[in-house]
């Protein structure tokens, strides 16, 4: 069986977090849900009423990657790009491209004008997906003290 990306649904939550505890540990990032991880240890109430989270599930009904947007000025009709992750060991199979592609369409059919994104420069294959996908650099537009770079795609 294929993996196929379904929306979150509260069912996903626990999986959700032993996704995440794994990809962060990946990178050498504390996962820390209470706190700079608070988003993703409530994903319902963080994403759902204001944007979507979508899940790549395996044949067996375990997350191997995820990707998020979330209206951030609701006027112009602007949505960020958020936690775009691929489990570390299932990384370069085009998961990745599957799952921004999701979003992208979404924004689209949605009606937003621009997604906005913040990166950190350890990511560079995310970088370069970004990149290969239309997205191009931007000034900063958030407070994130931990990105480096952040891009923006015209929809």
């Amino acid at each position: 069986m294929t993996n196929r990306i379904v929306q979150f649904s509260a069912e996903l939550q626990q999986q959700a977090d032993a996704f995440f505890q794994e990809c962060f540990s990946a990178v050498g990032i504390p996962y820390s849900p209470a706190d700079r991880h608070a988003d993703v240890a409530d994903i319902e109430g963080h994403y759902m009423q204001n944007g979507c989270f979508w899940c790549m599930v395996d044949g067996e009904g375990g997350i191997v990657g995820t990707v998020a947007l979330r209206v951030i000025d609701a006027e112009n009709r602007v949505v960020e790009l958020k936690r775009m992750f691929v489990l570390p060991k299932q990384q370069g199979k085009g998961y990745g491209r599957r799952l921004l592609d999701t979003a992208i369409a979404y924004a689209r059919e949605q009606g937003y004008s621009r997604i906005c994104l913040d990166t950190r420069r350890q990511f560079a294959a995310a970088q370069h997906l970004y990149k290969s996908s239309g997205f191009v650099l931007m000034d900063r537009y958030n407070d994130n003290e931990f990105a480096d770079f952040f891009f923006e795609l015209e929809l």
